[in-house]
């Protein structure tokens, strides 16, 4: 799924989600070398650095410049995902 992340400074960063359970998330991030890890406290989502974040999503066609479609090769979702939440 490709998420938008929003920061309380106003940031927006591309992300793809790689695994996701109850209150922990995993996302590939546009200009980040690593994974990024998310986790859910109440309704709040936060970083790993405690720092908090909101979600936006694209919904509907694709307007100029947005990406029509990100694929992942099934193998490596499946692998990040078990890796990350032990599966």
């Amino acid at each position: 799924m490709y998420l938008l992340i929003r920061y309380p400074d106003g940031i927006i960063v591309e992300t793809l989600v790689l695994a996701q359970t109850g209150n922990r998330m995993r996302v590939a991030a546009a200009g980040f070398p690593d994974i990024m890890e998310l986790s859910r406290s109440g309704g709040q989502w936060f970083t790993e650095s405690r720092q908090p974040v909101e979600f936006d999503f694209a919904m509907g066609g694709a307007a100029a410049g947005e990406i029509d479609s990100i694929a992942i090769p099934a193998r490596l979702t499946m692998t990040a995902g078990q890796e990350a939440f032990g599966l």
